[in-house]
């Protein structure tokens, strides 16, 4: 035994003994790096292995960000497919072939029967709900067959007019022009006022603001947005089965989702050139959770239910990195500190973000406490979110870390290690000693205790003393002496003999860079910080 010896261990006290064990509060426990599913480029949601290797983003060639996304969604699940299942949907219960799996109308009082755009037999969204618009089934369906038969009118029209050499105004169109001009002069009467309150379950009486014709305009663009609405919600139902289960120990855990989850809610979340399968539920508001897909503005995480709407805000938002302060950049890398109370609305959109890949998140609103630490690549486009972690203001535990999530697309190439290193960095920067906030998930704990291992074999390959003492090991990682013992014990080299603790060589020995090169080869010199590239200041809390 006397070989095995490197140095006697006289483990010290530790400075908060009261943290060793204690729960962490509810505000956010969860800790997960490393997930096993993946992102993948948008466009390629029908492939078999779209979820499996992606393409490091720092490279120049396999990046799907230095890369047009090549192709979209194969045909068969377009919006013929789409088209195909809506037809099959039979008439006389309101039911789709997916019965399992079509939500209800999340209005009250509405049993889902009937369409606004009168094509389909039922609805499963606000948007498409008849009694929302202050309308009927019966009403909506009349009003796609007048609709029809107009079109049709007017392509004869158009026909008709291509025949002729010299283009004439016809007498129906005539009739048509006089009928219009009347419809323009006719308004509605003036509303009258109502002293009660307003029913925020109903759309809101439209018919004293604009002339008859300008109205029954709108009402056709609202009813062709129903039709197309729901058209993309039949493609995305294709494009997105249900989550299939895992025999792996720590897949199972995480794509395996309550049966209710699988049959109705978000499954697909589309966020720049991503589309990610989600693995949770998220307390998005009640309209949105009906919806199969949900899209997100990469860089102000604004949350919406269709691809149009998508498109009219990426061309008006004006954000191309995430509010606060930028403290690290090196490279493509930047890391950027946002104040929960200064930013509360991008805060809990992000943290509404990562409810939909962590399990026992519960913070969702209350965010001013906390400051949280996003980082991004960046490209010509702008900063793209990689991940992020957040921290209390002033944590009366010195936990560094409250939440720490890594987006699918960029797990499994190092950046969930740099979020941890930073967490720790800004430790040491503040001259206290961190820990992340227990319970922690199982690929959490994975994670960090990985990094915990490297982190001590490295102190120790490069310690040339006698005696270890844990404080000072602690001070210099700004790791706690809790995790740093609890690591050495889970690795086996501490031992207690003759009244003392010791630190077995022979494990510090098999792990040297020699006999592992082919672990160091996988720490990318581009996935590793730069204490000097920071900028930044401890907070400190203000005045009152």
């Amino acid at each position: 035994m006397h070989q095995d010896v490197v140095a006697p261990c006289t483990p010290q006290k530790t400075s908060s003994p009261r943290n060793l064990g204690t729960k962490a509060p509810d505000a956010s426990s969860d800790v997960d790096v490393t997930p096993p599913k993946r992102g993948r480029p948008k466009g390629k949601a029908g492939s078999k292995d779209s979820t499996s290797e992606l393409s490091p983003v720092g490279s120049t060639e396999g990046s799907p960000r230095r890369r047009a996304a090549k192709g979209r969604l194969p045909a068969k699940n377009g919006r013929g497919a789409a088209r195909s299942i809506l037809r099959e949907m039979p008439a006389a219960n309101g039911q789709s072939p997916r019965e399992g799996d079509e939500p209800h109308c999340t209005l009250s009082g509405c049993d889902s029967k009937g369409h606004l755009s009168g094509r389909f037999p039922s609805h499963a969204t606000i948007e498409c709900c008849p009694l929302y618009h202050n309308t009927t089934a019966a009403d909506c369906e009349e009003q796609y067959r007048a609709r029809t038969k107009k079109k049709v009118e007017r392509q004869q029209q158009i026909n008709r007019q291509i025949n002729l050499k010299k283009p004439v105004q016809t007498p129906e169109q005539k009739e048509r022009y006089q009928k219009i001009l009347e419809q323009r002069k006719e308004k509605m009467s003036p509303r009258t006022r109502s002293r009660g309150m307003l029913d925020s379950d109903r759309e809101p009486d439209l018919s004293s603001l604009a002339p008859v014709y300008d109205l029954e305009m709108f009402r056709e663009a609202q009813a062709k947005a129903a039709e197309e609405m729901e058209h993309q919600r039949a493609a995305s139902l294709l494009s997105s089965p249900p989550p299939r289960s895992s025999s792996g120990s720590h897949g199972s855990n995480h794509r395996h989702h309550n049966n209710h989850h699988q049959q109705q809610g978000i499954r697909v979340l589309e966020m720049g050139r991503y589309e990610m399968d989600v693995w949770y539920s998220s307390p998005y508001p009640e309209e949105y959770q009906a919806l199969p897909k949900l899209y997100l503005c990469q860089f102000c995480l604004k949350y919406m239910g269709s691809p149009t709407i998508l498109r009219r805000h990426t061309a008006k938002c004006v954000w191309r990195h995430p509010p606060g302060d930028e403290i690290y950049r090196k490279g493509n890398i930047s890391f950027f500190e946002v104040d929960g109370a200064k930013n509360k609305a991008y805060c809990q959109n992000l943290c509404l973000l990562a409810k939909l890949f962590l399990d026992h998140k519960t913070l969702y609103f209350d965010v001013e406490p906390f400051l949280f630490y996003v980082m991004t690549d960046a490209d010509a486009e702008g900063c793209h979110i990689v991940g992020y972690f957040s921290k209390e203001k002033n944590s009366f535990l010195n936990y560094n870390v409250s939440c720490i999530l890594t987006l699918p697309p960029y797990q499994r190439q190092g950046y969930g290690r740099m979020l941890i290193d930073f967490s720790y960095l800004l430790s040491k920067v503040e001259g206290k000693v961190g820990s992340p906030e227990k319970p922690l998930s199982d690929l959490g704990l994975i994670s960090y205790r990985s990094y915990w291992k490297s982190v001590v074999l490295d102190y120790l390959r490069r310690f040339q003393g006698k005696e270890i003492s844990i404080k000072d090991l602690s001070q210099e990682t700004a790791v706690s002496a809790y995790d740093i013992v609890s690591t050495l014990q889970s690795l086996g080299m501490l031992k207690y003999w003759k009244g003392k603790h010791l630190v077995l060589r022979n494990y510090v020995n098999t792990e040297t860079p020699e006999s592992s090169s082919s672990k160091v080869k996988k720490v990318r010199h581009d996935r590793t910080l730069d204490p000097e590239c920071l900028r930044w200041k401890p907070y400190t809390m203000p005045n009152r």
